[in-house]
């Protein structure tokens, strides 16, 4: 089996650099554009399920996707962000300048939680279950897609590769970007990681 993991496109948020986490803002127009290009460069490849995780800006890259494999989507809530409590809605800047837990949790994402949210290893159980139903639910299935967030594919792929947890950001997954994970029993292959290269026509906006 082969996973298409996808993160969204660029959010309003994301186009401010406010702190997003379970935070519900839309897709930016520019990342309305990227899902479009990101559908378009997927719609020649064979899939047999479509998984998104509820948050809207998931959700709007999903139905691009859909629209050109014609496929309906599965909404999974638990392939939604690690939930960032007191920090969502803040501009990451200020966190930054005047918050030392928040400069602190990147160094140590494993030993910090934010404030009323979630611990990274409550994310990690809940994406690696989110992600170990689907696998089990489609198994013998060549090839499907999961659109998500830059915190849970980071991730999964840490769980996957035996990663220092707080090394995570360490990781990048740009927006609409492509990851592929190949499994093949018992092990697995990343055969595309951060492809964002159909994105290179509206890299203008």
């Amino acid at each position: 089996m082969e996973l298409y993991l996808i993160r969204h496109g660029e959010s309003n948020w994301n186009r401010i650099d406010r702190v997003q986490g379970q935070s519900d803002p839309y897709l930016s127009k520019k990342g309305k554009e990227q899902a479009e290009v990101l559908a378009e460069r997927l719609k020649t490849v064979n899939f047999s399920f479509l998984y998104s995780s509820h948050l809207k800006r998931a959700y709007q890259t999903a139905k691009a996707i859909s629209s050109k494999i014609c496929l309906p989507i599965k909404v999974d809530q638990n392939l939604s962000e690690i939930d960032l409590g007191a920090w969502e809605g803040k501009y990451a800047k200020t966190l930054w300048k005047e918050n030392e837990v928040f400069r602190e949790w990147f160094k140590k994402t494993a030993e910090i939680s934010p404030p009323l949210g979630e611990t990274l290893f409550q994310f990690r159980d809940r994406i690696d279950s989110a992600f170990s139903k689907l696998i089990t639910l489609h198994k013998g299935e060549e090839r499907g897609v999961v659109v998500t967030h830059s915190g849970a594919i980071s991730i999964w792929l840490a769980h996957l590769l035996g990663m220092d947890f707080n090394k995570i950001w360490s990781i990048p997954t740009s927006n609409a970007s492509i990851t592929i994970v190949r499994f093949l029993n018992p092990t697995f292959l990343l055969a595309s990681f951060n492809d964002t290269s159909h994105l290179r026509e509206i890299e203008h906006i």
